[in-house]
C-alpha cells in the first residue's frame, strides 16, 4: 500500500509539472486570483465566498493588477510547448490570447478611464446577479442558514458600495460622452430594482432588525448612485466622443484575442453579403405574402402570444416544444443533466441596453443548473406584431424562433454543456464567435428543418434578424475604426433593420461601447458552416447532423479557429469517447 501511495503521487506530481498541468495551474490561478482581487467577478463567475466584499480600485492597485498579467505572461511563455500534441499547444494560445486581452483593458482600451458609469452600473448588476441567485430553502440543499448569510453578503456589499463608487469614479481622467450618456440611462433603472424587487424581497426574509441594516445600505448606495447620475448629466455635454479605438487596434483585437482568421477588411464584405442575402429573403418572403393574400404578423405565423400573467408560462411552453423538436429531429443530443429555465421579466436597469431577449446561462463556476430568460413585454403586443418589431414581436413563431438562439440548442445548452469541461482553460473560455456564432447558426437550419411549417412569420424573422447581424457588423467596424459617427450608424442601422429610431440609437450605442462583439455573429456562424462542410467532406455517410453537432459541444466555447482543426483530428474517435474527454456525459 505504502508503494502504491508513492508512485501515485509521484504520478500526480509528473503530471502537474508536465506542460499540459503547467498550464492548468496557470488558468487556476489567473481566474481564481483575479476574482479574489475583484470580488464582483467572483459573483459574476459563481465563486462563492467574496458575496460580500468589494475591492477599492485605485492608481496602485491598478498597477498592480497590470504587473500581475505582466507575470503570468512570463510564466506561460516559460511553459514548453512547442512539442507538444495540438490541444496542450492550443491552450496555450487561448490563455495568451486572454492575458493580451486583460493587458489591453489597462493599456490600450481604458474603460475605467472613460466610463464614469461604470462603477455604479457594477454595483447595480452585481447586487442584481446575488438577488437572482439567492437560494431558496429546501431546494437544492440550501437552508434557511445559507438564506440569512446571503442576505448577509448583499447588506455588508451594500455597506461598501458608496466608497466603491467613489473610487472607480476618482479613475475616469478622461471621460467619454457617450459612455456618460447610456451609463446614465442604465443607472436610471437602478432604484426600481434597489427599492421594488430587492426590498419587497428583503422585507419577507429578513429581521426587522437585518431588514432596517439593509436598508440603510441600500439608501446609502442608492444616494451614491444618485450622485453618479447627476454628475454624468452636469458634465457629459462637455466630454468628447472618444470609444473609437482605430483600425489598426481593432484588426489586433480580432487577431491577437479573439484568434480570428478575419481581419476588418475581409469582414466587411462577408457582412454585406450577409445583409443582402437577409433583404433577398425578406423580398421572397412577401411575394409569397402576396400570393397568399395574407399580411405577415400572427395571421401568417402561429398566432400572437397572451398578454399579461399568461404570457410567460406561455413561453414556458413553447421552450418545452423546441426541446421536443430538437429531440424528434435528431439536432443535437439534450443531456438528461440539463438544468431549467426561469422565464422573467428583463429588470428595468437592462432595458436600455437589452431591449429584446436574452439569455444569463448558469454562472462558469457555480453549481447552480438554472439559466434566466429575460423577455421586455411592449406596451401593447398586437401594435408590436403589426409593425413587426424585431425586437418585441410575440408572435409563436418569432418567439420559437428567439429562443431557438438564446435556450435551445442555443446559448443555455451550449454554455450548460461548455462549462462541464474538465480541461479548465477550455472552461474558462467565453469565445462570442463560437457562443453567437452557434446560435446564429441554428436560426436558418431551423427553417429548412421545418419548426414552422408554412408559416411565414418564422423564417421572415430569420430574415430580419439576418439583416440585423450584417448591419452590426458593418456598423461595429466602422464605429471602431472611426469611419462613420455615431448618428450616421444609427440612420444606417435603422434603414437596414426595421429598427425603430429610438431601438437603432440604443443598438448602435451598444456596438459603439462593446467593439468586435457584434461581427461574432457573422464570423461565428461563417466559420461553422465551413466546418461543417469539411467535416461531411470527411465523414461522408458515417456524418449525421446530430453527430456533428455533439462534436462541437464538446469544444467548449472556444474560438473556432481553435475548435476546427480539434474537431477534424478526432473524428476517428468514437462519439462516446469525445464526449467522456469534455464532460459532456
Amino acid at each position: 500500500m505504502l508503494v502504491l501511495s508513492m508512485g501515485a503521487s509521484v504520478a500526480t506530481a509528473n503530471a502537474a509539472d508536465a506542460p499540459y498541468g503547467q498550464l492548468q495551474s496557470l488558468a487556476h490561478d489567473m481566474t481564481y486570483r483575479w476574482a479574489q482581487l475583484h470580488p464582483l467577478i467572483a459573483t459574476e463567475l459563481g465563486i462563492r465566498g467574496l458575496d460580500g466584499q468589494l475591492d477599492t480600485p485605485s492608481e496602485a492597485n491598478e498597477q498592480r493588477d497590470l504587473n500581475l498579467i505582466h507575470d503570468w505572461q512570463t510564466r506561460l511563455a516559460a511553459i514548453p510547448v512547442s512539442g507538444e500534441n495540438l490541444r496542450v499547444r492550443d491552450d496555450a494560445a487561448l490563455l495568451r490570447a486572454q492575458l493580451t486581452m486583460m493587458e489591453r483593458q489597462f493599456t490600450v482600451y481604458q474603460t475605467d478611464r472613460k466610463d464614469y458609469s461604470a462603477p455604479g452600473n457594477a454595483i447595480i448588476a452585481g447586487i442584481y446577479t446575488q438577488f437572482q441567485r439567492l437560494p431558496i430553502a429546501g431546494r437544492e440543499g440550501a437552508t434557511t442558514a445559507d438564506v440569512h448569510a446571503a442576505w448577509a453578503d448583499i447588506t455588508s456589499r451594500l455597506n461598501k458600495a458608496s466608497t466603491y463608487i467613489n473610487a472607480g469614479e476618482s479613475l475616469v481622467t478622461h471621460p467619454g460622452h457617450l459612455q456618460g450618456v447610456v451609463g446614465a440611462d442604465e443607472l436610471a433603472g437602478g432604484p426600481d430594482f434597489f427599492n421594488g424587487a430587492l426590498s419587497q424581497a428583503a422585507k419577507a426574509q429578513l429581521s426587522a432588525a437585518d431588514f432596517a441594516r439593509f436598508s440603510a445600505a441600500r439608501d446609502a448606495t442608492l444616494h451614491a448612485l444618485a450622485l453618479e447620475k447627476s454628475y454624468i448629466a452636469e458634465h457629459a455635454a462637455s466630454w468628447p466622443e472618444n470609444y473609437a479605438m482605430g483600425r489598426a487596434a481593432y484588426d489586433a483585437l480580432l487577431r491577437d484575442e479573439q484568434l480570428l482568421p478575419y481581419d476588418s477588411q475581409a469582414i466587411k464584405p462577408m457582412a454585406l453579403d450577409e445583409l443582402a442575402h437577409g433583404w433577398a429573403v425578406t423580398y421572397w418572403l412577401q411575394n409569397v405574402a402576396r400570393v397568399r393574400g395574407t399580411p405577415f404578423g400572427p395571421s401568417t405565423g402561429g398566432g400572437l402570444a397572451p398578454g399579461g400573467a399568461a404570457l410567460i408560462p406561455y413561453y414556458r411552453k413553447q421552450i418545452e416544444y423546441l426541446r421536443e423538436f430538437v429531440a424528434s429531429h435528431r439536432v443535437i443530443d439534450v443531456p438528461a443533466w440539463l438544468g431549467r429555465i426561469d422565464v422573467v421579466e428583463t429588470p428595468k436597469f437592462l432595458q436600455p441596453v437589452s431591449p429584446g431577449a436574452s439569455m444569463q446561462a448558469p454562472r462558469l463556476l457555480s453549481p447552480e443548473t438554472t439559466g434566466f430568460y429575460y423577455i421586455t413585454p411592449p406596451v401593447s403586443l398586437a401594435a408590436a406584431a403589426a409593425r413587426l418589431d424585431a425586437n418585441e414581436d410575440f408572435d409563436r413563431d418569432r418567439i420559437l424562433s428567439t429562443a431557438a438562439h438564446e435556450v435551445m440548442p442555443g446559448h443555455f445548452l451550449q454554455m450548460s454543456i461548455a462549462r462541464r469541461n474538465p480541461d479548465f482553460v477550455r472552461k474558462i473560455q467565453t469565445s462570442a464567435s463560437f457562443s453567437e456564432g452557434w446560435a446564429y447558426y441554428g436560426e436558418e437550419m431551423f427553417v429548412w428543418l421545418g419548426l414552422y411549417g408554412n408559416d411565414l412569420d418564422g423564417p421572415l424573422d430569420v430574415a430580419q434578424w439576418e439583416r440585423v447581424r450584417g448591419a452590426r457588423a458593418i456598423v461595429d467596424g466602422e464605429l471602431a475604426r472611426g469611419a462613420m459617427s455615431e448618428p450616421q450608424a444609427v440612420k444606417y442601422f435603422a434603414a437596414q433593420t426595421g429598427f425603430t429610431q429610438a431601438a437603432a440609437k440604443a443598438a448602435v450605442d451598444g456596438i459603439a461601447l462593446s467593439p468586435g462583439y457584434v461581427i461574432s455573429y457573422t464570423v461565428g456562424r461563417a466559420q461553422i458552416d465551413l466546418l461543417a462542410r469539411e467535416y461531411f467532406a470527411a465523414m461522408g455517410s458515417r456524418g449525421t447532423l446530430e453527430d456533428f453537432h455533439d462534436r462541437l459541444m464538446c469544444s467548449g466555447t472556444t474560438p473556432l479557429s481553435i475548435v476546427g482543426p480539434e474537431l477534424l483530428g478526432d473524428l476517428s474517435k468514437p462519439l462516446s469517447e469525445v464526449r467522456a474527454a469534455a464532460g459532456a456525459r
